[in-house]
């Protein structure tokens, strides 16, 4: 079988953009930007067991990053309207020993506009339960608005019809 010199060039063309186009859904794509950038404030959420102060300084240092200085946090009939607010209220809560691990389930990104996003899903609220040995799970479906500002995407919003229970 002899093959054309053009059905390789062809064929070399397709792969080509096949990578480009898997390559751009992968790492470009607004979407999936937000995704990873859910996923990162997830991990700076969680609290490892026994940590520092300095590491939980820096931990709310790079929350307040993603944060919009006017954003408003309503879970049930209680609401937050300030980024300072809920970095204090994080900075005053005392996590339960064994730490806590928070993560977005089930994460749906959609963008309205080049300036604004909206991301539903599920936060699971994982804490260590030493008489069972198994994490006890809390879970709450939450909706996050966000805003694009000086080129960074920030949470302006962050809504759960139910009360958050603070981990024990």
């Amino acid at each position: 079988m002899i093959i054309k010199k053009s059905g390789t060039v062809y064929v070399a063309i397709v792969f080509a953009l096949l990578v480009f186009y898997l390559g751009y859904q992968w790492w470009f794509n607004p979407s999936r930007a937000l995704k990873r950038q859910m996923g990162e404030i997830a991990a700076v959420l969680s609290v490892p067991a026994g940590e520092p102060d300095m590491a939980r300084t820096a931990r709310l240092a790079e929350l307040r990053r993603h944060l919009a200085d006017n954003i408003r946090v309503r879970a049930g009939s209680t609401g937050i309207s300030s980024r300072d607010a809920i970095l204090g209220a994080l900075r005053a809560w005392t996590p339960p020993a064994g730490g806590i691990e928070v993560h977005f389930v089930d994460t749906q990104v959609f963008i309205d506009s080049v300036t604004t996003a909206r991301a539903y899903m599920s936060v699971e609220v994982a804490t260590p339960d030493p008489l069972r040995g198994q994490p006890s799970v809390d879970r709450q479906d939450t909706s996050v608005h966000l805003d694009k500002r000086d080129e960074r995407w920030v949470i302006t919003t962050v809504e759960s019809k139910n009360g958050i229970k603070a981990p024990e």
